[in-house]
């Protein structure tokens, strides 16, 4: 079985448990992610794989078992809490303002850094589903964000479409609209479900190629990714999650040529 810790870690699970009802979803998860690095959580359907990112940035309490960011428990934190500690999330469906242009949708997260200062609640929260709340729309010419902005929408290859509404943007296009608003927020470690899903292939390497960009600048990643070559291209370390528990994880190339592994994930 593929195993191994790596030290420097950003983020550490440490025997986490969670279960609904008699269903035992997470059992005894101890899982490190090192800082500057990419780690993808892969496992059939049901492992647990998104309990165990809810329960990361506390959308989910578990049961038992301790959760440290950065050196410092965020175990008892609330989601905004873990958030403003520099560790942000996208969901597997994007979550943006669809009647705002794709620069305004960048502009109402300015000044809510997350990592670098408080920021403080509003009734918008749910739009960065629980990352620290962006300003009011009606703020969206905020003009300390604007060189943020526009970095951000070259970056992902957005500055083209600055001005549409994003209700007009193609599924993968608000995936990388999605990613760049969380970048506003400045964090130290962004989480990922299933960036991916849904999307086609010239696109999906796209993505890929700037989540690389961004391990390159030193942000550290997190991603659950059913994407195997987008796994293997990626991923410094794999972790799998197989009926609530990790069975394996190390590189991608030793994970996904186990044995055990790929009877459980890959049917072979």
């Amino acid at each position: 079985m593929v195993t191994g810790e790596e030290g420097g870690c950003l983020l550490r699970v440490d025997r986490v448990a969670k279960s609904y009802g008699g269903l035992k979803v997470l059992n005894d998860v101890t899982l490190t992610v090192p800082q500057g690095s990419i780690t993808g959580v892969i496992g059939p359907n049901g492992s647990g794989k998104s309990t165990l990112f809810d329960v990361i940035t506390r959308y989910t309490a578990c049961d038992s078992g301790q959760l440290t960011f950065n050196g410092q428990s965020i175990t008892g934190l609330a989601p905004h809490q873990v958030s403003r500690r520099g560790l942000v999330r996208t969901f597997q469906l994007t979550r943006v303002f669809p009647a705002l242009t794709v620069a305004e949708n960048l502009l109402v997260f300015a000044g809510r850094p997350s990592g670098r200062g408080a920021s403080r609640g509003g009734r918008h929260g749910e739009a960065a589903a629980g990352n620290p709340a962006p300003a009011d729309p009606a703020d969206a010419g905020l003009p300390q964000g604007e060189d943020q902005v526009r970095e951000l929408l070259e970056f992902t290859g957005l500055a083209r479409l600055a001005t549409a509404e994003a209700a007009t943007l193609s599924y993968g296009q608000l995936k990388l609209l999605e990613i760049a608003q969380v970048l506003m927020l400045r964090p130290k470690m962004l989480m990922l479900d299933e960036p991916m899903a849904g999307i086609n292939p010239g696109l999906a390497d796209e993505i890929a190629a700037h989540l690389l960009a961004l391990r390159d600048r030193g942000l550290t990643l997190l991603l659950v990714e059913h994407n195997i070559p987008i796994i293997q291209r990626l991923c410094d370390t794999v972790v799998v999650l197989a009926a609530g528990q990790v069975m394996a994880r190390g590189k991608p190339g030793d994970v996904l040529a186990d044995q055990d592994v790929r009877e459980a994930f890959l049917g072979d």
